[in-house]
């Protein structure tokens, strides 16, 4: 039963309905007895006299808390012999009354959470085999990529997939049916009437391919242990104009991040802006500016509240994502309740304390966009080569980003591009992986990056 169908302005109904209930549990035992939203009925009580959120106690009150007292007395004194269990469901466990939730009778506090990478995996292959599913899908990359996804977006996600495939006319969902999915759900459908001019479309493309190319250098010449790029897109979708899907790791990699994979993933975000002054020089844009502002975010968590750098900041500061929270209901801040339960939050010993995090967050920051610029100005070509087979087809992947940096390795001449008669196309990626591309590689591109 659902916890509303208790609650009527009718003196005694709800009781009544409750020891019904019960009674007719334990003729039928074993039985489970199953209460969907039970802080319908079992909301904290607060009496006449109690100064809560309730301006007056009125019938409505008085009947809900004389249903939770008759659900309390069955329920208080049950043993193993009863055969009846008894199970409630709430997303609201802060407003339940704690008479309810003591030992005797709830036994067992169960949070589910959403499911993890394994789980994800388990439920799209029972959703995929409801739809008409192209055997070249890989699903472990989706389950992989959409933490914090429950069972019914994920469900969500395949019917999406479904209406794409349609639309497209395609026999069955395939790969890019998925991937313009994934991007309707997370970012937003394509923005129709709002197209980026040349000089747009070439800024957005420079970010995002010095983002991905930092990485995947990273991983190419120091081992790194951080995300590698899946696919760019400079489609406008949702309120951004480009978009990066980045693979992730699995969850044990953010466990225990150390400082040295913190700080390439530094260089991840400083990579855009590194990019864009390679191309341009000191004429860059505000398109990087989003990833600046992580990279600030970041450095500055790496110096106070990690403590990862030299001399240690022994006062940290406050996590910028608290905020006060502004309604009754469960806790919002991302640390737990660390903060609150030893009062850390308080002005610093130290005044100086914030300009010389400022300062610090400054030099970590120069210091990693040189190491930034460095490596990708040693790759000048193939992040020439990247940008333009972008802009071109405006959507490139990962797959295509580490055959452009086979081809085109460090230090290679700018003039063997500018030769090329379409630089904007790889005509060998699709014979070379078998892969059904669709690469426009035999028109020639109108498109100049100056």
């Amino acid at each position: 039963m659902a916890g509303s169908e208790f609650v009527e302005v009718l003196v005694g109904v709800g009781s009544a309905r409750i020891r019904d209930l019960f009674k007719r549990a334990k003729v039928n035992k074993p039985s489970v007895i199953f209460i969907d939203e039970i802080d319908a009925l079992a909301t904290r009580r607060e009496g006449i006299f109690s100064g809560g959120t309730t301006s007056q106690y009125n019938a409505a009150t008085q009947e809900r808390e004389t249903t939770l007292n008759q659900l309390l007395i069955e329920l208080d004194g049950f043993d193993t012999g009863k055969g009846v269990i008894f199970l409630g469901a709430t997303n609201r466990m802060d407003l339940l009354d704690p008479a309810l939730l003591r030992p005797g009778r709830f036994d067992r506090k169960i949070r589910i959470r959403p499911p993890g990478a394994k789980g994800r995996l388990d439920i799209l292959k029972v959703h995929a085999g409801k739809v008409k599913m192209n055997a070249s899908v890989d699903l472990t990359s989706y389950a992989q990529n959409l933490p914090g996804w429950t069972g019914a977006k994920l469900a969500q996600l395949l019917q999406e997939a479904a209406l794409v495939a349609v639309r497209k006319g395609h026999q069955s969902i395939l790969q890019s049916d998925m991937d313009d999915a994934v991007d309707r759900l997370t970012v937003g459908p394509k923005r129709v009437g709002i197209e980026l001019g040349h000089q747009g479309q070439c800024r957005r493309a420079t970010t995002e391919v010095g983002a991905a190319m930092t990485s995947h250098l990273l991983r190419r010449l120091h081992n790194a242990n951080i995300e590698f790029c899946e696919r760019i897109s400079i489609h406008p979708r949702g309120e951004r104009f480009s978009q990066i899907v980045f693979h992730r790791l699995d969850d044990e990699a953010y466990m225990f991040e150390r400082r040295p994979q913190l700080l390439q993933r530094l260089q991840v975000l400083l990579g855009g802006r590194a990019a864009e002054e390679i191309i341009y020089g000191r004429d860059t844009s505000k398109a990087s500016v989003s990833y600046l502002a992580d990279a600030n975010w970041l450095a500055r968590k790496i110096l106070t509240i990690w403590n990862l750098e030299e001399p240690m900041t022994v006062h940290g500061e406050p996590p910028p994502w608290r905020r006060s929270v502004s309604f009754v209901g469960p806790r919002m801040d991302f640390e737990g309740s660390l903060y609150d339960d030893y009062g850390l939050i308080e002005p610093p010993i130290n005044f100086k304390l914030d300009d010389d995090v400022a300062k610090r967050t400054e030099e970590l920051i120069r210091d990693m966009y040189e190491i930034t610029i460095s490596l990708l100005r040693s790759h000048h070509a193939a992040l020439l080569k990247t940008v333009r087979v972008l802009l071109d087809n405006m959507e490139i992947s990962g797959d295509e980003i580490e055959y452009i940096l086979d081809n085109y390795p460090e230090e290679t001449p700018l003039k063997l591009l500018l030769e090329e008669e379409n630089p904007g196309t790889l005509p060998f990626f699709e014979t070379e992986n078998g892969l059904d591309l669709e690469l426009s590689f035999l028109a020639p591109s109108e498109v100049e990056i100056s």
